[in-house]
């Protein structure tokens, strides 16, 4: 594996996404690891016994759970090593880097940046310095040195580093703005100059000058004459719908720039910047969010359809009740519910969740078969034996490893004794490095103080202590699905195959 972390993808579609939502994590896991010292507590590879997460966090006086968000991290990057026995050293690429002293002096000079670097809004509407903490910061002249003027590169090693280090962040920073302040649907609308540009927006021209100049870096925006527009490719990628979707990722992501930025805080203290626990931070978080959570509706559709038709093949769902916990969107009661027309589905999650749920059940047809039960994960007691089938899509991954059996047995209390328990998640492989989307959820879970990914094996021994001792863990795309069930319920081992797309679900 490289000795640094890969460059984004070349292909604008795919860099994209990986701007939209992983950059800025990968920025921030580099920048907290410097900070913390965690780079310099691994023994570097062949020169050391690795160390266990346990050994690291005391090195360091951190959070054990924070450690190991990071490091499961790094060894999937490349930039340490994980022995069988789930050691860790900084692979000796790395530590030749890190060596570097004008290489290190640039990582030094860049992490005070976070959060002057995030309010590049303020920088294009007046063109100028922003006021950050006290001080003038010329976020401008940093946005033109990282991508406009950058020196000579070292080495491309270091190079490379350097990228995912100091611009990663900036690059979905840039997004963002030329996102929230109407640039990107302008240029998506036609070309316009600088000057149509400004009465439209109201912004600087300096300032529209220099996000254009840097959406062109990207490869987002080009200059035709006096004109800027998208680029060839640009268009191709953002047609239809897709720079919608586009600006709703990238509002998501945005909203863990602060928490993101101070990450090595949280690592050392577990002192959460955006607390998710908090009751009235979560419910103005999932509020703003629900938009989002129902872009997202029409996409996990079909792998909704896909696993009521593979949960059918065990059980029946004619006339089946289904509760569908922490329900989100409402995608995936609402497949089992479209799945027969007897199909009953009770809803349940926050009230103001719920509200929008209501919206997505309507447009489905499916209102008349529909409860919708607010409600509080945590302590919510689900009945005895009152559903055939349950489903916990993305929930488990809002809770500590040790709040899980809790959940568990409350869902198999009310499972009925030939029920099936259907669990979407993240599922990490057993060696907890991978797959690499995954593991920077995971690290966004922890910061926002909310739960831990886990292996297949880890699940399956925490079903099996509340009587579901049959499990098994079907691929699908971007995530898992786990299906459980007491002894001598034969589960699928393989997922039914895609459905064809329908009106409703377009």
């Amino acid at each position: 594996m490289p000795a640094s972390p890969p460059a984004a993808p070349a292909a604008l579609a795919q860099s994209l996404h990986f701007w939209a939502r992983n950059a800025s994590n990968e920025s921030a896991l580099l920048r907290a690891s410097l900070r913390l010292g965690l780079f310099d507590a691994l023994p570097e590879e062949g020169a050391g016994e690795p160390l266990p997460v346990s050994g690291l966090a005391r090195r360091l006086a951190a959070s054990e759970r924070g450690v190991r968000a990071l490091v499961e991290l790094l060894a999937c990057l490349g930039l340490a090593r994980q022995d069988d026995a789930h050691g860790y050293a900084l692979a000796s690429g790395t530590a030749a880097l890190l060596r570097d002293t004008a290489l290190r002096a640039r990582l030094d000079a860049e992490l005070p940046w976070w959060g002057p670097d995030g309010l590049l809004d303020e920088a294009v509407k007046h063109g100028g310095p922003v006021d950050f903490e006290g001080r003038r910061w010329d976020v401008p002249g940093h946005y033109r040195a990282l991508f406009l003027e950058p020196p000579p590169a070292a080495s491309p090693e270091a190079e490379a580093f350097f990228d995912c280090f100091a611009r990663g962040a900036p690059r979905m920073q840039v997004l963002v703005t030329a996102a929230r302040l109407g640039v990107l649907e302008l240029l998506a609308r036609r070309p316009h100059t600088l000057p149509e540009l400004g009465a439209a927006t109201y912004l600087s021209t300096d300032g529209l000058r220099l996000l254009v100049e840097l959406l062109a870096r990207l490869g987002i925006a080009r200059a035709d004459g006096a004109a800027w527009g998208l680029t060839d490719e640009a268009r191709k990628v953002l047609e239809g719908k897709a720079l919608a979707y586009l600006v709703r990722s990238l509002s998501v992501s945005a909203r863990y720039w602060e928490a993101l930025g101070r990450l090595d805080e949280t690592v050392r203290h577990e002192r959460y910047i955006l607390d998710l626990k908090d009751a009235e931070v979560s419910r103005r978080f999932y509020a703003d969010n629900s938009q989002q959570l129902t872009a997202v509706f029409a996409s996990h559709f079909q792998l909704s359809v896909r696993a009521a038709t593979t949960v059918s093949r065990t059980h029946p769902l004619e006339g089946a009740a289904v509760l569908d916990i922490g329900t989100g969107s409402g995608v995936w009661g609402a497949a089992f519910a479209r799945a027969t027309p007897t199909t009953h589905v009770t809803y349940f999650d926050q009230a103001v969740v719920l509200e929008q749920v209501r919206r997505n059940v309507a447009q489905l047809k499916v209102e008349d078969r529909a409860r919708f039960w607010p409600g509080d994960l945590f302590t919510q007691d689900f009945g005895t034996a009152a559903f055939d089938v349950i489903i916990l899509p993305q929930v488990l991954n809002v809770l500590r490893p040790e709040d899980v059996p809790g959940l568990f047995a409350r869902v198999a209390r009310a499972l009925k004794p030939g029920g099936v328990l259907l669990v979407a998640e993240y599922v990490l492989n057993e060696r907890r490095d991978g797959p690499l989307e995954h593991l920077y959820f995971g690290l966004r879970r922890f910061m926002t103080n909310e739960g831990d990914l886990l292996s297949f094996s880890e699940y399956a021994r925490l079903l099996s202590g509340v009587g579901l001792t049959s499990s098994v863990c079907l691929p699908l795309p971007t995530q898992e699905l786990v299906l459980a069930a007491r002894p001598g319920v034969a589960l699928p081992s393989e997922l039914a195959p895609p459905a064809r797309p329908t009106p409703a679900a377009a």
